[in-house]
């Protein structure tokens, strides 16, 4: 990891802090991209502008700011057609 992005982490760190935001563990920020995800998104929603453009700006250094794909419609299920097999009839009934 090179040392700018070092520093922005660090500026996260604190400036979180001073923000009332989350505590940031930044081993943990650097090496798990779940609590990354998590730990930028809370920041994110923070009122002050430039924390939020360095959460963005370590979400695409962490590669974190790729598209999620978004709730899909669901795909229509196909139409289920009758089945092929001849219908069977009862045929042995009582003789009389």
């Amino acid at each position: 990891m090179d040392r700018d992005t070092l520093n922005e982490m660090v500026k996260l760190k604190f400036g979180a802090r001073k923000a009332g935001g989350p505590e940031i563990d930044l081993v943990k920020l650097a090496a798990d991209a779940g609590y990354a995800d998590s730990i930028l998104s809370a920041v994110e929603n923070l009122p002050d502008e430039s924390l939020v453009l360095l959460a963005m700006t370590l979400r695409d250094k962490f590669g974190l700011l790729a598209a999620k794909p978004t709730q899909a419609a669901p795909t229509p299920e196909p139409v289920k057609e009758k089945s092929a097999e001849p219908v069977q009839r009862y045929i042995g009934g009582a003789r009389g």
